[in-house]
């Protein structure tokens, strides 16, 4: 059985899927995830074709909270290059699915995959098919009463697409990793790269966080938070708990010390297995990442910088699985 079209197929999906993740990321900086008040899967497909339809979509967003509360003054110019942005975030993920599920179709009828495999494709396509939903259940908070979508629900959007990508990027590491290839690696390491990644999985969670709390526009300075290492306003929800998870200044304190803690431990498992090439890898995606980070931060969330960012943290994660998987434990 020759591995090599799927691990391609696999890899292809994955890289699909980052693609999607930063076009993701312009829509929502853009505020164009709003512009297309219906979900429709099928006859969706195609964007309006001319000024009536046009018109048509125009009146529809004209009634949500967006328009009445930001873009009450929006000419059609503009709100066409917002409509087109989620449009193409749309189109995207429908290109992606079919890219998994054409190849996938053609591999089970000429008998590619073993069985194991394809229950976990199964998982994911089905997984897929909930991420679609829940894309449009995101979508659909910020179309009733406020003008933005529910950070929760950002959040489980964003994990959703982790998971299919993690699922995703685990059979592709499957099909390329040889034993001769697989690297030593202490069992104390191997439980701190689970606590890291663990911790990086919270901190993708936190990352959606600020981006629906919009907690990336404030205290916009580095390292300290408006020169104190802890900010006054941390904990001025009631009851206090409600603060990290609702309080943007709070969420974004967690945001940036994750960040450190995670690097940190990272640098110790490096130091313990020196040799051990990808984890230096890692450690390098992690620096990246957070560079990015503290950019996006300083520079009060431009688009690229921030995109990138979110991509680089799907990179982080899957570079911490692939050291996982390419481990040979030792004492």
């Amino acid at each position: 059985m020759k591995k090599e079209p799927v691990a391609i197929w696999l890899f292809f999906c994955c890289i699909m899927i980052i693609v999607m993740i930063f076009i993701g990321g312009v829509t929502r900086l853009t505020k164009a995830g709003l512009s297309i008040t219906e979900w429709k899967p099928i006859t969706g497909i195609l964007p309006p074709l001319n000024k009536n339809q046009w018109l048509l979509e125009k009146e529809k967003y004209q009634k949500t909270p967006e328009y009445k509360v930001f873009n009450y003054d929006i000419d059609m110019g503009d709100f066409k290059k917002i409509y087109l942005i989620e449009y193409i975030h749309r189109l995207f993920a429908r290109i992606t699915g079919l890219i998994f599920c054409i190849p996938f179709i053609y591999f089970l009828i000429k008998k590619k995959l073993p069985k194991t495999l394809v229950i976990k494709l199964s998982i994911i396509f089905i997984l897929g098919l909930i991420q679609g939903c829940a894309g449009w259940y995101m979508v659909r908070s910020g179309l009733v009463n406020q003008p933005h979508v529910s950070h929760y629900r950002l959040a489980m959007h964003l994990v959703l697409t982790l998971m299919i990508f993690s699922m995703l990027w685990l059979e592709f590491v499957e099909y390329i990793i040889d034993q001769k290839n697989k690297v030593e690696v202490s069992i104390s390491s191997t439980v701190l790269l689970i606590l890291i990644l663990s911790l990086t999985f919270i901190q993708i969670i936190y990352g959606a966080f600020v981006a629906g709390l919009n907690a990336g526009l404030i205290y916009n300075t580095f390292p300290l938070m408006d020169d104190q290492i802890i900010p006054q306003d941390l904990f001025f929800m009631e009851p206090k708990w409600l603060n990290i998870f609702q309080n943007s200044v709070a969420v974004q304190f967690i945001h940036r010390n994750l960040a450190f803690i995670i690097i940190t431990f990272t640098i110790l498992v490096v130091i313990k297995n020196k040799k051990v090439k990808p984890l230096l890898i890692l450690l390098l995606c992690l620096i990246v990442q957070a560079t990015l980070g503290v950019i996006t931060l300083l520079l009060k969330v431009p688009m690229v910088f921030a995109s990138a960012h979110q991509v680089f943290a799907f990179i982080s994660f899957a570079m911490n699985l692939y050291v996982l998987k390419m481990r040979k434990a030792t004492k």
